[in-house]
């Protein structure tokens, strides 16, 4: 009866050490930034694409947060961009949560840089789509650039003493940011029967 109760004893041990040799442990979760990378130097200003990466862990990676060294506010997902407004070393962390709630973090430096300004040569400015109350003005630079349109019903033949952003006109379209070499804005709202005169603005 004693040895009966003995192999029992071995028999159960032995299958709950095969039970808990069957499970595999999950591997710890870690993170990583792929863009950008240490030490690239990026221009104020610019969109930085931001580029995170995670493994193991527990299930899905439900919070990708990044945070900025200089104060610019946090960003959420995965694939992220940021633009920084001040000059100077930035530090970009990662904090990756997966769904048990556990952490891992990741960080880059990065160096951010004044612009180097270019100035643009324009040609061909052209006009179409001429209506009673408006028109498309075209124009080509050499470089990419921005878009802007200044115009006044009086001409101004010098404007080497005005100053930005319209140089003595009257009126002018927003800026469009997105850098082109083939431009073109569209004028409406004009006064019909009315001469107007324009200058193409584009900034590199």
């Amino acid at each position: 009866m004693n040895k009966f109760i003995k192999l029992a004893g071995i028999t159960m041990a032995l299958a709950l050490v095969l039970g808990l040799a069957g499970v595999a442990s999950a591997a710890t979760l870690s993170a990583s930034i792929t863009a950008p990378v240490t030490g690239a130097t990026v221009t104020l200003g610019q969109a930085v694409t931001l580029t995170g990466v995670a493994t193991g862990g527990t299930g899905t990676y439900p919070s990708y947060k990044w945070v900025f060294s200089d104060g610019t506010a946090s960003v959420i997902g995965a694939n992220q961009s940021v633009t920084f407004a001040t000059v100077g070393e930035k530090t970009i962390a990662l904090t990756v949560t997966d769904s048990n709630g556990d952490k891992a973090s990741a960080n880059v430096i990065v160096n951010v840089t004044n612009a180097v300004s270019q100035k643009p040569v324009i040609s061909n400015i052209a006009t179409s789509n001429i209506t009673q109350t408006g028109v498309t003005i075209t124009w080509d630079t050499d470089i990419v650039a921005t878009s802007r349109v200044i115009y006044d019903t009086t001409s101004h033949p010098d404007i080497t003493a005005q100053t930005a952003p319209n140089f003595g006109y009257a009126a002018s379209t927003a800026t469009d940011s997105n850098k082109v070499v083939s431009h073109s804005v569209t004028i409406s709202g004009l006064n019909p029967g009315t001469k107007y005169y324009f200058r193409v603005i584009s900034e590199g």
